[in-house]
């Protein structure tokens, strides 16, 4: 793969745990002679005088350093705007199924990085359209899922849903969630849906508390738009985005989800299974394996 030849840093907690991990890639790239550009937010906890836009932070770098958990990693792909910028996430959360590298070995890898030696693997994206009173008043990119929720009242929402031309449902819920297969190990999971293999072009449809509990997931081809509608005399409802960005909906409103191609910017060291991810991450197996060995 091509040479990284300057880096940006991104993270957005201000914590001993960053902070440390921010001087040692301070310290690498200062001993490497490796320009080393850093997002606003650390920017100014980093004490410097001046200040930093950035645009100007994302056009110096060449890849980008997420440093936190799948939510950073969904912020700096927000921020990247869904282009070729390669972003490598560290993970400092718990489970991150987008943060690849540990910091363990951190140097190390950023060095394979620079060098040329790592991959970068593509993930779906949806696109949005918000439309009121017959115009679209939002459009939006997302990387995990599209979802509507109660915001004030806890009242039962009311939301018929259509795959193009045919209608599925009136799903009576306390909202619902559009994912990509990526997605589905997020608040799909959560709220019941199954895991899809990240490679596959499909939608998610999974109601949150349905009141019915004949109204299950459903996976959708992704060649075809989901559609969905607010019906009348619902609470308070936001549309979120990847949980990063949320409008407030009325009745009426029409969420259009289609497939937004592909977004091939997140780096990998190396090829792994996704089952072994699961297992490491979701524990699969383990208590049976802890249970034989004490037998």
């Amino acid at each position: 793969m091509k040479r990284i030849d300057s880096f940006g840093v991104v993270a957005f907690k201000n914590t001993d745990q960053v902070f440390t991990v921010v001087q040692r890639i301070i310290d690498w790239a200062h001993n490497n002679s490796i320009p080393l550009h850093f997002h606003p937010f650390l920017y100014k906890h980093l004490n410097k005088s001046d200040t930093i836009e950035e645009s100007d932070f994302l056009d110096a770098s060449d890849a980008i350093i997420s440093l936190g958990g799948d939510g950073t990693f969904l912020s700096v792909a927000h921020m990247c705007r869904f282009t070729t910028k390669p972003i490598i996430g560290v993970n400092l959360g718990d489970l991150g199924f987008l943060t690849d590298i540990g910091i363990d070995a951190l140097e190390e890898n950023l060095m394979k990085i620079r060098e040329g030696d790592y991959r970068t693997i593509s993930r779906m994206v949806l696109d949005a359209k918000l439309t009121r009173d017959n115009k679209v008043i939002h459009s939006f990119h997302a990387l995990n899922d599209v979802f509507i929720n109660r915001c004030n009242t806890p009242k039962l929402t009311s939301i018929s849903a259509w795959y193009g031309n045919d209608f599925i449902t009136e799903f009576f819920a306390d909202g619902i969630i559009v994912a990509t297969p990526n997605g589905s190990t997020a608040y799909s999971l959560s709220a019941g849906g199954p895991i899809v293999e990240p490679t596959v072009q499909a939608f998610l449809l999974t109601p949150i508390c349905p009141h019915s509990l004949t109204e299950r997931p459903i996976i959708l081809p992704s060649d075809k738009e989901v559609s969905l509608v607010i019906n009348e005399k619902n609470p308070d409802l936001l549309l979120s985005i990847d949980g990063l960005t949320s409008v407030r909906l009325q009745s009426n409103d029409r969420i259009a989800i289609s497939y937004g191609g592909t977004a091939g910017n997140l780096i990998q060291l190396a090829e792994h299974s996704y089952f072994s991810l699961l297992r490491r991450k979701l524990d699969w197996g383990r208590g049976y394996k802890q249970r034989i060995s004490t037998q």
